[in-house]
């Protein structure tokens, strides 16, 4: 597989194949970082979801009603509490998620370079990483944002050449506006091939998550199943992440000559 990824620059079937086998052989590392990242990941996710929704409910009947002019210190601190929970959302997508997606990526290129990490070194190297997700995942939310707000494509366009920004970070250790220029080196000339197999991927995580819905369709409302939901989506997910590293690594080996080779040395992380 490595050798492919080396040789020639991959088409989408080849790159999910080799993404799925990558799921397959890691399966059981995979769900230990789902289980200790993704699931309080989805915790956070949930209760701050409920607490955005909530907030959002009030904040619309307090604006359609007609005194919403004379109770402006409610409908301003309801705005507030919107913003707030906005924010820590965002801050839970941009800076918590980016670090299970490097863990997955790190177990994924040890298998394909032979080199032998732990979950728990894959994790490490994951929130080692975090400062740098942070510095760099700022200005990506803040730019693509602004590009939204006058135009949707502009914002469209800077997510899908920023999209590498997080492989970056985890596997070459660049961070902030290089880290974002370094990702768009990666898409020049190939914006829509690179859309097309974000699309691809995401139609196939879809279907996996429709499944999941299925079997809670007739299951009570409740928090708890929310949780395990989303945590099972995080588990689809996984595949999805596998497949934009497989694609980073080829488009590096094809594009800028960043070739990958097996490890040398074997490279044992069970005692950190």
């Amino acid at each position: 597989m490595l050798d492919a990824i080396n040789q020639k620059e991959l088409g989408f079937m080849e790159i999910l194949s080799i993404a799925m086998n990558l799921f397959i052989k890691n399966f059981k590392s995979i769900m230990i970082v789902v289980c200790f990242l993704f699931f309080p990941i989805s915790i956070l996710n949930v209760l701050a979801m409920e607490k955005l929704t909530n907030s959002a409910e009030i904040l619309i009947s307090i604006a359609s009603a007609e005194w919403v002019l004379e109770d402006m210190p409610a409908y301003t601190k309801a705005l507030l509490s919107f913003m707030g929970n906005h924010a820590l959302q965002m801050s839970i997508l941009l800076f918590l998620e980016p670090v299970a997606v490097i863990a997955i990526a790190k177990i994924g290129k040890g298998y394909l370079c032979n080199e032998t990490i732990t979950v728990r070194g894959a994790v490490g190297e994951g929130m080692n990483c975090l400062w740098d997700i942070i510095i760099t995942g700022i200005p990506f939310w803040f730019l693509v944002f602004m590009a939204s707000i006058f135009f949707v494509l502009p914002g469209v366009y800077f997510g899908i050449v920023w999209c590498f920004y997080v492989y970056v970070i985890g596997f070459r250790g660049i961070k902030g506006w290089q880290a974002l220029t370094y990702s768009k080196k990666l898409t020049k000339n190939r914006f829509w091939k690179t859309t097309g197999f974000i699309i691809v991927t995401s139609f196939i995580v879809s279907g996996w998550n429709w499944i999941y819905k299925g079997f809670f369709f007739l299951a009570p409302e409740h928090v708890a199943t929310d949780i395990l939901y989303t945590t099972l989506t995080y588990t689809s997910g996984s595949f999805a992440f596998l497949g934009m590293m497989v694609l980073f690594m080829n488009r590096e080996a094809i594009m800028l000559g960043e070739k990958y080779y097996q490890a040398e040395k074997v490279i044992d992380y069970t005692d950190i």
